[in-house]
């Protein structure tokens, strides 16, 4: 499906959480979310989702705290 649709960010953000998730796959799940955030920039779960793997996997507090604001300027009431 994502060959199909590079650039569908529900597509994206869905195997990044299966990557991040089921497979534990941390680092490809980053780039998944990239990818995602690039296609829709104002996707809350997602940047949450990047923040998280941010931390997770580079314990970089500063960076994943920018993203996780941008999710909370995203969508506020979630």
């Amino acid at each position: 499906m994502i060959k199909a649709n590079p650039w569908n960010s529900l597509l994206l953000s869905n195997y990044a959480k299966y990557l991040k998730d089921v497979r534990g796959d941390f680092m490809k799940a980053e780039e998944y979310c990239g990818r995602a955030i690039l296609s829709n920039p104002n996707d809350g779960d997602v940047l949450s989702m990047y923040g998280d793997l941010i931390w997770q996997g580079h314990k970089d507090a500063s960076r994943a705290e920018t993203y996780f604001d941008q999710a909370v300027k995203a969508s506020p009431n979630d």
